[in-house]
């Protein structure tokens, strides 16, 4: 390491900026701005970086997984481009602990992998600034990508969703045994499934296991509609 902490932080991202004051803003919290009233924080371009992220991912996934269904991409695209997945990633390269933070900014777990995701998307939008799409897509796909891809199976539909609704930083799906007919020796259950307080989908199963599941697929499937 050189001692500087911009340097140090291009050696561990591998990238060295034209303009280096792209660097500083995408490693600076709102709250120094706040208190210090100069320069740039890094949420413009976390805003662009997200989108780049989005659009390389996309990418990716097509040439990773030819056969799959446009559904089944985004759920993969969701479990790679969700905070939970970034702020490893961030944190793994230390990013949170490069972060330029205001006296007033109150250190919690929460804050601490949030920062690590915000950050890992601002560099991705510094970068792209820095020397255009190649080297971004070069570092997403580097540092995420190839250390986030799963050919393992994708989860259950209950798992999906509550994945897409972290994602998407919303409430965790809720589920509720709206119905049951039929006889005590083979019952037949209706669930209702909730997203942000309001009722989404219905699903139907022998079980109330297998109900939950059919309530929890037609949900995503109204939700990807609209990706």
């Amino acid at each position: 390491m050189t001692g500087d902490p911009l340097s140090e932080t291009e050696e561990i991202i591998k990238y060295n900026f034209g303009n280096s004051d792209l660097l500083e803003a995408a490693l600076t919290h709102s709250s120094s701005i706040n208190e210090e009233s100069t320069g740039k924080d890094y949420e413009r371009l976390e805003f662009l970086g997200d989108a780049v992220l989005e659009l390389v991912t996309r990418e990716y996934l097509l040439t990773e997984y030819p056969d799959e269904s446009e559904g089944d991409l985004t759920r993969r695209k969701i479990r790679i481009v969700q905070k939970g997945n970034l702020s490893k990633h961030g944190r793994r390269l230390g990013l949170d602990r490069r972060v330029h933070t205001g006296r007033g900014f109150v250190s919690s777990g929460s804050a601490i992998e949030s920062i690590a995701a915000d950050v890992i998307e601002s560099l991705i939008g510094a970068i792209y600034i820095d020397s255009g799409l190649e080297s971004a897509k070069e570092f997403v796909t580097r540092e995420i990508l190839e250390r986030s891809i799963d050919n393992g199976p994708l989860p259950d539909a209950r798992s999906r969703l509550q994945e897409y609704c972290q994602a998407k930083g919303m409430k965790l799906p809720e589920y509720k045994i709206t119905g049951r007919r039929g006889p005590d020796h083979s019952p037949v259950f209706t669930v209702t499934v909730s997203i942000a307080g309001k009722e989404a989908e219905t699903g139907i199963g022998l079980t109330r296991k297998a109900a939950r599941e059919k309530a929890a697929e037609k949900a995503l499937e109204k939700l990807e509609r609209k990706v």
